[in-house]
């Protein structure tokens, strides 16, 4: 008979050792016996000592035993994407602590939407590591729903994003920079050397298309409806990775509508156009989120250097 899952949960919970879900990534990843007690510092009997505790909490085989060596169970290949979570936690946690312990630096952990890295991370980190060399800054990219379940998650020191109605308890904003919406293209496309571009020379062109649930793409629908435009030729490719909106556009004659803090750093550097029209499309500024009265020295730097000062 089966163990139940509260049964197993229990178990593990009680009585299984990080020292376990290693042997257990060892295992999988060398499947032989010698070698993973090797790579973790045993011997091969205390390998195996270690393999039958934990087939004895789930009471199921974990590795099957042959001449050259052992392959995972289906069991096992269950239990392999917790321990590698568990596992990359831990890591990451005892950097946190080791960072937090250090009286020269500290952990500014960073969640950004696209437009937010594009018009203040990519300016910000460069000046920010030179300046404040004993600071570790992590940054992970927030796109639909990430970023709302990050003010609640407690991951993040700070959240670069756009202004936002209705703040979350215990947030402050501090706005950053201006945005608007503009059609950018490769610096190839015909109509990237023109002085000036009329709606309807637009309304021809072939366009990338956004994403149905951004700004971009409502703004886009509208100016479809408010200048008449028939018949709009569209890429069916959708991403809101900058890097991506670029490789579409690069060597092809392709027009996208998109907020100018994506497409700034491909501007500044030449790599994409900006097409001269005047479309009036304004945005909500950028900025940041944070809880002040939370803040460290390291996430104070970082706030700072983020609003220019």
């Amino acid at each position: 008979m089966s163990l139940p899952a509260s049964a197993i949960l229990s178990r593990l919970q009680s009585r299984l050792k990080l020292r376990h879900i290693q042997a257990l990534l060892a295992l999988a990843e060398l499947r032989s016996m010698g070698r993973a007690a090797q790579a973790l510092g045993m011997t091969q009997p205390a390998m195996s000592q270690l393999v039958a505790e934990m087939e004895r909490l789930i009471e199921a085989p974990l590795f099957l035993r042959h001449s050259r060596g052992v392959d995972p169970t289906e069991t096992a290949q269950d239990l392999l994407p917790i321990a590698r979570r568990i596992v990359s936690a831990t890591e990451e946690g005892a950097e946190r602590i080791a960072l937090r312990q250090r009286r020269d630096g500290g952990l500014v952990r960073v969640g950004s939407t696209a437009a937010a890295t594009g018009a203040l991370l990519d300016r910000t980190l460069p000046i920010f590591a030179r300046s404040h060399p004993g600071v570790q800054v992590q940054a992970a990219t927030l796109i639909g729903q990430s970023l709302d379940a990050a003010f609640a998650s407690g991951e993040y020191d700070i959240v670069c994003c756009r202004h936002r109605e209705v703040l979350p308890d215990g947030w402050t904003f501090v706005a950053c920079a201006e945005d608007d919406l503009v059609p950018v293209c490769a610096p190839s496309h015909p109509l990237a050397g023109k002085l000036h571009v009329t709606r309807a020379e637009l309304g021809r062109q072939t366009w990338l298309q956004n994403h149905v649930s951004t700004v971009a793409r409502r703004a886009f629908d509208d100016l479809v409806a408010r200048e008449g435009w028939t018949d709009v030729r569209e890429v069916h490719i959708q991403t809101r990775v900058a890097l991506l909106i670029w490789s579409m556009l690069r060597g092809s004659d392709y027009v996208t509508l998109v907020p100018r803090s994506v497409a700034m750093p491909f501007l500044s550097e030449g790599l994409l156009s900006e097409l001269p029209t005047q479309l009036g499309l304004q945005l909500g500024p950028l900025g940041y989120l944070w809880r002040p009265e939370h803040a460290g020295p390291a996430t104070r730097h970082f706030a700072n250097a983020l609003a220019g000062d």
